[in-house]
């Protein structure tokens, strides 16, 4: 414990002497990676639920600001899924794992005042980031939960998204399930990842990351959703040609898996959700 807390220590000096002046990116990162290994270790002391270890590994994600160099790729590809999925003013729309807001507030300009989004995240942390960064959007709201365990009445959503989120839910069946009880018959569902056995670039981020993740091929993707009942599964790679001189970039290629609710399958009815959410 003298030794941890000496780490800590060297840290805060360090971070405090830096941060007087512009961060050089690399060194920026490794000071996060510093203090996200240690409290890592710290955390490590117990042996909590999944979700209290996704819990905690995002909030940290959150006070780290580990988020904000992920931005510009992260609203290259959203914005790609988006023109596929065909938000229409009016719509009600899930935005799953929703992190610090950013599909949130695409969603919700795509939408329009008339139209509602509901984010959820695990990390009240990553809320509250989400809720300052789409303070102006007020048919947009956010709530946190776990992806297997919806606080939502039945058949509420037009449409769902998920990014860069789905591959860290536990129970991936229960998942889709949950998601499907919350669409609205022939309901669409849109998954965004960058992490998959087809990429091989991003196979070996796979170690940065303190929870375990599920890592599918696109074809075992396509036969889940199809074995949890979903209908015309569809499948779409962005790949991003970089210029002379770029370094690779995972998210230089994504993948948006998307699927439908069968239309006659209605679930009013089949089970009510103890403080259901209806907005």
């Amino acid at each position: 414990m003298i030794r941890a807390r000496h780490f800590r220590k060297g840290f805060r000096i360090l971070h405090s002497v830096v941060t007087r002046r512009p961060l050089d990116a690399d060194l920026a990162q490794s000071l996060r990676i510093i203090e996200m290994r240690w409290r890592r270790w710290r955390n490590s002391l117990t042996s909590p639920t999944l979700d209290a270890r996704l819990h905690h590994e995002f909030n940290l994600w959150a006070e780290l600001g580990v988020g904000e160099g992920m931005y510009n790729p992260h609203l290259r590809i959203t914005q790609q899924a988006l023109e596929r999925m065909n938000v229409q003013p009016g719509e009600r729309v899930l935005d799953l794992g929703c992190g610090a807001g950013l599909g949130s507030r695409l969603l919700g300009e795509a939408v329009g005042p008339k139209g509602r989004v509901l984010a959820m995240d695990i990390s009240d942390r990553m809320l509250l980031r989400a809720r300052t960064a789409n303070a102006m959007l007020k048919h947009v709201a956010f709530t946190c939960g776990s992806s297997e365990h919806l606080p939502f009445t039945d058949d509420l959503f037009d449409k769902a998204l998920s990014v860069e989120a789905f591959y860290y839910f536990e129970d991936q069946e229960k998942a889709l399930a949950e998601l499907q009880r919350v669409l609205v018959p022939s309901g669409r569902l849109f998954v965004l990842i960058c992490l998959y056995k087809d990429h091989q670039d991003s196979l070996a981020t796979v170690d940065g990351v303190n929870v375990p993740v599920h890592v599918r091929s696109i074809q075992e993707y396509e036969q889940l959703f199809r074995s949890e009942g979903w209908q015309d599964v569809q499948s779409h790679e962005f790949v991003r040609q970089r210029t002379n001189g770029e370094k690779p970039d995972v998210h230089d290629r994504a993948l948006l898996l998307s699927a439908q609710k069968p239309a006659l399958k209605s679930m009013s009815g089949a089970r009510a959700v103890a403080g259901a959410l209806i907005f």
